[in-house]
């Protein structure tokens, strides 16, 4: 596209595009005219801009949360997913999300519809160029799940096989182990290849998008931290076998 069109320059241009410098709605919306993008996908675009001028903006309902995180699952290049008491979403399977989505009082209806998307989410995992996914799961989520133990005993082999591929690393953090950042609650950090770092945290109804940079360094250190904490890939596949054989013989 010429910046021309646009009456900027092309380093003012280039900058958007290497992920330096947010454009701003109406900048946006430039573009969006001149490639032609009309209707709810315009408006959808639009809404994405106004949300990054904000340093940190909470999204309400969950399918705004759900565009806004299939967004940066699809366009990142690391994502590290700490979950102390659940399986990460990208790493459940059917019958686990969708136990977890009707417990939280989700219409069987709507726990199919959003089960199908966020199984499409995974594709990020295992398509030509993937995402390199380190998960990192509390052992507490792995021995004390949130629904029946034959679709935990289903989840546990699902995560075993997660952890073959060469760009999913799983790691759990031992129960018995002191503080760790993780105990304070859930959080993704997504890096990009040009963009900047963004931290996103799920609620109950919402989820919020951190992007200022002093913020997202804490997150960025609390990683660190937890990914020290936590058992080697190796490690961890033998303590999710071992879970998985105790619940065999417990039936």
């Amino acid at each position: 596209m010429s910046a021309a069109k646009l009456g900027r320059s092309h380093t003012h241009t280039s900058r958007w595009e290497n992920g330096r410098l947010t454009a701003s709605e109406a900048d946006a919306g430039a573009v969006l005219c001149i490639l032609g993008v009309t209707g709810q996908e315009r408006e959808r675009l639009l809404q994405l801009a106004r949300d990054a001028g904000d340093p940190n903006w909470v999204a309400p309902g969950v399918d705004r949360q759900l565009a806004a995180l299939t967004e940066y699952e699809r366009t990142a290049l690391t994502i590290t997913d700490v979950q102390p008491l659940l399986v990460p979403g990208l790493l459940q399977t059917a019958d686990y999300a969708r136990s977890i989505m009707i417990g939280a009082g989700t219409t069987r209806g709507e726990a199919e519809r959003r089960v199908t998307f966020r199984l499409g989410r995974r594709d990020v995992l295992t398509r030509r160029k993937p995402v390199k996914l380190v998960a990192i799961i509390g052992e507490h989520a792995l021995r004390y799940p949130p629904c029946d133990r034959d679709v935990m005993l289903e989840q546990l082999h699902h995560l075993a096989k997660w952890n073959e591929l060469d760009n999913v690393s799983i790691h759990a953090i031992p129960i018995d182990h002191a503080y760790s950042p993780a105990l304070e609650g859930p959080f993704v950090l997504i890096e990009f290849e040009r963009a900047k770092p963004v931290v996103h945290l799920e609620h109950y109804r919402s989820s919020t998008t951190i992007t200022d940079a002093s913020d997202v360094k804490d997150y960025l250190a609390a990683a660190d931290t937890v990914r020290r904490d936590a058992l080697s890939a190796d490690h961890t596949t033998a303590l999710i076998r071992q879970i998985a054989d105790d619940m065999e013989c417990a039936r």
